[in-house]
């Protein structure tokens, strides 16, 4: 494959447990295979560069709460994509940071929508020159999907702690409503994305259009050279 000399992020997002982190996975891998330098942050690594720490989410609802948190995630993302333009790696792979622990969650922690609609678009702004695609998961089973889930991981694990069926029931409408909202934001991005609309976890199938996908975006027509 023919290197292309600007960078290139690609960002893999959804609800948990949508399998963001095996896809981002599975893609640095085959990149590393093929000779391209990528490098993969994933949402559980430490001192990730896009994660702030001790955010106090339960003032995300106050104007000076989010106005502070949107500050100074605002200094992150700048600082994060000066140091990635930096680096020799021409592609950068994040999962679930943006759309999922910053988006959503504080959609959940209540911060006003007309300041998470400008943060949403301050973050897509700031990315611009990283030149980021995004391969997004949607779920139209919400609940199900945390039922799924759980059934795999357990009922705790994470700040997640789901037993009875209000539970499951309060989890799917929460975050049901987080999800309207940060699809609206994904389609009004203008970016190359690919949105795999999970209601059958066909995993074969949705690792084959993610490869199809970026290979091109890569600039091959071929989804064996990704």
């Amino acid at each position: 494959m023919k290197q292309q000399k600007e960078k290139q992020l690609i960002i893999i997002d959804g609800i948990p447990g949508s399998g963001k982190t095996t896809m981002a996975t599975h893609i640095s891998g085959k990149l590393t295979d093929l000779g391209v330098s990528n490098r993969l942050f994933v949402e559980l690594e430490e001192n990730h560069p896009l994660m702030l720490k001790d955010v106090k989410y339960e003032s995300l609802s106050t104007d000076e709460g989010a106005d502070t948190f949107i500050a100074e995630l605002e200094a992150c993302y700048a600082a994060f994509v000066q140091d990635r333009l930096n680096q020799e790696e021409q592609i950068t792979i994040i999962e679930s940071v943006m759309l999922q622990d910053v988006i959503s969650v504080s959609h959940l922690c209540g911060m006003d929508r007309g300041k998470l609609h400008q943060l949403a678009i301050s973050l897509q702004r700031l990315l611009e020159p990283l030149n980021p695609a995004l391969i997004y998961y949607y779920h139209f089973d919400v609940e199900g999907q945390w039922r799924f889930i759980c059934g795999v991981r357990g009922n705790e694990w994470g700040p997640v702690s789901l037993h009875t069926d209000e539970d499951f029931k309060e989890a799917g409408e929460v975050w049901s409503r987080a999800q309207v909202f940060v699809r609206a934001a994904v389609d009004e991005w203008t970016i190359p994305k690919l949105i795999i609309e999970n209601r059958d976890y066909l995993w074969d199938q949705n690792t084959e259009r993610a490869e199809q996908f970026l290979a091109e975006l890569l600039g091959s027509g071929n989804s064996a050279c990704v």
